[in-house]
């Protein structure tokens, strides 16, 4: 059982190894950050300054910058969850403060990710499958999004393009947040 443990151990920490060596090359990475072998960084933008992550964070989630636009920055001691999405097209981005607890299966998005005229989307979806994502502006909806220090995003809520969230708020599970938070608040999922 024992060198069961171990093996099970040695296999976690080769992951982490090999996803922060692959995020190295699409993010500029704080000391002491680890991924975790869910963790994803897809920078189709390609300029690795558009993804910032701070010291001693811990990532299990997928972080997405669009071709033509986008940024993200995260502040340090953060912990992103499995399966969870952060995605950036607004020219400002996502900004995440210092002490963030992003739970499983949030999804953090500045973008509607696609056009909402339906020829446009067609079209949209029709060159990504052919050559990618566009580098031209696809004409597609974004704001910019903030969350501050301290705050703590629970399972399966989502946080739309245009919010800020304050200092220490609390997001509950499933909580679908369309509107600015002010900071030490609690929103529910049915609020």
């Amino acid at each position: 059982m024992r060198i069961f443990t171990t093996i099970l151990a040695l296999r976690r920490r080769f992951w982490s190894w090999i996803a922060t060596g692959a995020a190295r090359e699409n993010a500029i990475i704080g000391p002491r950050t680890r991924f975790g072998a869910g963790a994803e960084i897809f920078n189709i933008h390609g300029d690795r300054s558009r993804v910032k992550i701070g010291a001693d964070c811990r990532l299990d989630g997928h972080l997405q910058i669009f071709a033509h636009e986008g940024n993200i920055q995260i502040g340090d001691f953060c912990f992103v969850g499995a399966g969870s999405t952060i995605w950036s097209s607004d020219p400002v981005g996502i900004k995440i403060g210092k002490g963030v607890l992003v739970s499983s299966g949030v999804a953090i998005h500045d973008t509607n990710s696609h056009p909402m005229d339906h020829e446009k989307r067609f079209a949209q979806t029709v060159a990504i499958f052919r050559t990618g994502h566009p580098r031209a502006d696809p004409g597609i909806r974004s704001a910019p999004v903030t969350i501050g220090d301290d705050v703590w995003i629970g399972t399966g809520a989502m946080i739309m393009k245009g919010v800020t969230i304050g200092d220490r708020a609390v997001i509950s599970a499933r909580a679908i947040v369309r509107r600015d938070i002010p900071a030490d608040s609690l929103v529910r999922a049915d609020d």
